[in-house]
């Protein structure tokens, strides 16, 4: 079973990016969140928040997997509290 992903509203702090990096970092994330497998969960889950270090020489492409495996973990451990 393919679990859906509806976002509705991805915010981002990105720190020193330019606009455009951040545009583009968010479009990346986005990607990255639809390549993901997630299990089907109980419920919608509410709104998660994570937190990635800093991009310390890594590529927004890198910076974007981090990012959306950071929100599938949270998605995993709110699917499991349900």
């Amino acid at each position: 079973m393919t679990a859906a992903v509806r976002i509705d509203r991805l915010s981002l702090r990105a720190g020193a990016l330019s606009e455009a990096e951040a545009r583009r970092l968010a479009e990346l994330v986005g990607l990255a969140l639809g390549r993901a497998s997630l299990p089907a969960l109980a419920g919608p889950p509410g709104a998660v928040s994570v937190t990635v270090p800093a991009r310390d020489g890594r590529t927004l492409e890198q910076l974007a997997e981090s990012v959306a495996q950071a929100i599938e973990a949270a998605l995993r451990l709110d699917g499991a509290a349900t």
